[in-house]
Parts: structure tokens; C-alpha cells; sequence
């Protein structure tokens, strides 16, 4: 009788560690919703000053994950719209947005001086911080990033060409995940949950 009931479970056993095997073969679920850079090495030693005239480097934001942006205070549409999606992604995070600052990197040195950087971000909330500094600095920073950024000749003011991506650092300054414009707000407020849990 003990050998039916054995005989009669096997089968369900066999089912049963199948659908084990065939779970344990599916591709793992994407870990993050931008794209992944982990293992890069962008973004380590930039030396600029804050909107409080303080001069920064990467250790100084050791334990908080980042945000990091390259854009200029006159930019008529993208660097607004992406600093209110980010905006929007801390929103979503509630009290666990505490943990989080944005860098907002300017890419022109002669007319975003500190006081300009500190007004334009009031507008996002705290935990949006501007780093500004000489011409050499941000071209160092943003190679150390590798940004691409170049003055236009217009004659409607001031107006350069950039790079729109947003990187998000860890709790120990290493890049993370690498954001274009289309990534959802929530997506990117989820990735910086798990960010946040690591």
C-alpha cells in the first residue's frame, strides 16, 4: 500500500521539479528599469562647487544614491522637463527621497554662476543641488562622465547642444543605471527603490 501511494506521488514530484527546471531556464527579470552600467567607471573624480558655493567632490555625497544631470539654467525644454520627471520620481518615493540628490551639472560656466543654479533649482525642491565651476572644471567633469556638450552660435541667446541622459549612482558613488528621456517617471522612482534597499 506504502508503494502505491509512493508510486501514485511520483508522478506529481516529477511535475512538480520540471516546472522547477524549466523557471530556474528563464531569463532573469531585468534587475533595473534604465539601462544597466554597473561595473563603469564614469563620474569618480569631478571637482566642482555647490549652490551654497561649496566645493564638492563624489565622497561628499557618500551613502545618498544620485541623480546625475548635465544641462544649462537658459534651456528652453529638455533640461526642465527632465528635472520635472526626476522631481516627479522623488515624489513617488515619499520619505525615502531623503536619501536621494540630484546633480544638476551645468555645462556653461559663464552664465551659471551659483547664485543663478541656486534659483533655477529652487523651483524642484531640495534635494535638487547645482555644481557649477570654471570652464576647465565642467569640461572635466563631464568627460569624466563622458557628456557631450558644445556651445551653438545662435542669436537667440545662449543655447548649447548636450547629452540628455541621467546617471544614477549607489550608496557608494558607482554608476548604477543609465537613463534616456523615455524611461517613466515610476520606473525610475522603482530603480531607485532597489538602489536605496541595496
Amino acid at each position: 500500500m506504502a508503494g502505491l501511494r509512493l508510486a501514485a506521488s511520483l508522478p506529481r514530484q516529477l511535475v512538480l521539479a520540471g516546472a522547477l527546471l524549466l523557471a530556474a531556464c528563464q531569463p532573469a527579470s531585468p534587475p533595473f528599469h534604465g539601462a544597466d552600467i554597473s561595473g563603469a567607471e564614469y563620474g569618480q573624480k569631478w571637482q566642482l562647487n555647490d549652490t551654497e558655493g561649496k566645493p564638492r567632490t563624489l565622497a561628499d555625497y557618500h551613502g545618498q544614491v544620485l541623480l546625475v544631470y548635465f544641462g544649462f539654467t537658459h534651456c528652453p525644454d529638455i533640461c526642465p522637463v527632465t528635472l520635472g520627471h526626476l522631481q516627479s520620481a522623488l515624489q513617488q518615493l515619499g520619505p525615502a527621497a531623503e536619501q536621494v540628490r540630484v546633480l544638476f551639472v551645468t555645462v556653461d560656466a559663464e552664465n551659471d554662476t551659483v547664485a543663478a543654479l541656486h534659483d533655477y533649482l529652487a523651483h524642484f525642491g531640495p534635494r535638487f543641488i547645482g555644481l557649477t565651476g570654471s570652464a576647465d572644471a565642467l569640461a572635466a567633469a563631464a568627460r569624466d562622465f563622458r557628456v557631450y556638450a558644445q556651445k551653438l552660435g545662435s542669436d537667440k541667446g545662449i543655447a548649447f547642444e548636450h547629452a540628455g541622459f541621467v546617471y544614477a549612482l549607489d550608496r557608494q558613488g558607482k554608476p548604477r543605471v543609465l537613463y534616456g528621456p523615455e524611461v517613466p517617471a515610476q520606473d525610475i522612482s522603482a530603480d531607485l527603490k532597489r538602489l536605496l534597499g541595496s
